[in-house]
């Protein structure tokens, strides 16, 4: 039976570069980090930062991300080619010699990752199981995801995750819809950030509410709400039933607030109260001009990631304190704002 397994495996390791090794091993698992920059076309172009320092004398295996893979190279830290294997299983997995099992780099561009439909790009990501973190850095022109149907807003900055995957959504660009509201001789601006077609926009405030239709599913839909007009905690309805939502981000005028309807219909935002600013529980955020309703101003460019989106774990906070957070599974349930 060993010798019938033996002759099953072999077949299946992929030698390059300018040895090959002796004996088969599916090797130890590495110290990674994965980098991963999405352009604007849905390819990811993917880094594995491979740094095993421990001292052993075998191979390192490191699993790939599922996909249309393109543009192999496996280097040192100074560009120059080292010596790999592959796994020919999915996803592929390389297997790097003892030698080199420090400072390497793995570098592969995954085709068309993230597809777009209706103008929003999804990617169903799962990470390798023994990566450290994967760094996520978005076109130009995103600054704010949906991770499992919860928003995240970015700024400029790039989204951190650690675990075993999750369900990635983003607008390039996405428009602003803005409304002028008149209370109390004062003119306020709603703004809706979405790509769904929207209408009939009333402001009630017997009803202490503000409410539009929407004519599109499963869409993202962020109202970027004047807390001088409509002061929350707010409540969200579909068709008049509750719909979940995130009030996820706050400047020292407006308030961030979440959701993807399931259905067409009628969105009816509800607040706390009506003419009566910002909650005082509410630490503000960003700017205080309301030009920048579309996209507040985020914190100073950095290659490091400050949002993080952590999995499984002990969660420490990043810079935004917006985290995400849940068990491992085969499936992948909803996670949860702490």
């Amino acid at each position: 039976m060993k010798i019938l397994l033996s002759l099953l495996i072999i077949p299946i390791l992929v030698l390059s570069g300018s040895q090959a090794f002796g004996q088969l091993s599916m090797g130890d698992a590495p110290h990674e980090v994965v980098k991963i920059t999405i352009d604007e076309t849905g390819t990811a172009h993917v880094t594995h930062e491979i740094n095993t320092t421990a001292s052993n004398f075998k191979p390192i295996q490191v699993d790939t991300i599922n996909g249309d893979m393109a543009n192999l190279t496996v280097t040192d830290s100074s560009g120059n080619a080292v010596e790999y294997g592959k796994i020919q299983k999915t996803p592929l997995s390389i297997i790097i010699n003892a030698s080199q099992r420090n400072a390497t780099l793995i570098k592969y561009d995954l085709i068309n990752a993230v597809t777009n439909t209706d103008g929003v790009w999804k990617w169903n990501y799962y990470e390798p199981q023994d990566t450290d973190f994967t760094a996520f850095h978005f076109p130009k022109g995103v600054d704010m995801v949906w991770a499992n149907n919860r928003p995240v807003y970015l700024g400029n900055l790039g989204l951190g995750q650690h675990g075993n995957g999750f369900t990635l959504e983003y607008i390039i660009n996405e428009p602003v819809n803005i409304q002028t509201v008149q209370f109390a001789d004062k003119n306020f601006t709603v703004g809706v950030r979405t790509v769904s077609g929207l209408g009939d926009y009333a402001f009630d405030q017997s009803l202490k509410s503000y409410s539009f239709n929407v004519d599109k599913a499963d869409i993202p839909i962020t109202v970027i709400m004047p807390q001088d007009l409509l002061s929350g905690p707010y409540t969200v309805t579909l068709n008049g039933n509750a719909t979940l939502h995130q009030e996820f981000h706050y400047n020292a005028t407006h308030a961030w607030i979440g959701f993807k309807p399931a259905k067409s219909g009628t969105i009816q935002i509800t607040g706390g109260a009506v003419g009566q600013g910002q909650p005082t529980n509410i630490t503000p955020s960003g700017p205080a001009d309301n030009a920048t309703i579309g996209s507040p101003t985020p914190s100073s460019p950095s290659d490091n990631t400050s949002i993080y989106l952590l999995i499984g774990g002990i969660i420490a906070a990043g810079v935004a304190g917006i985290i995400i957070m849940k068990k491992r599974s085969k499936t992948t349930p909803k996670p949860k704002n702490v």
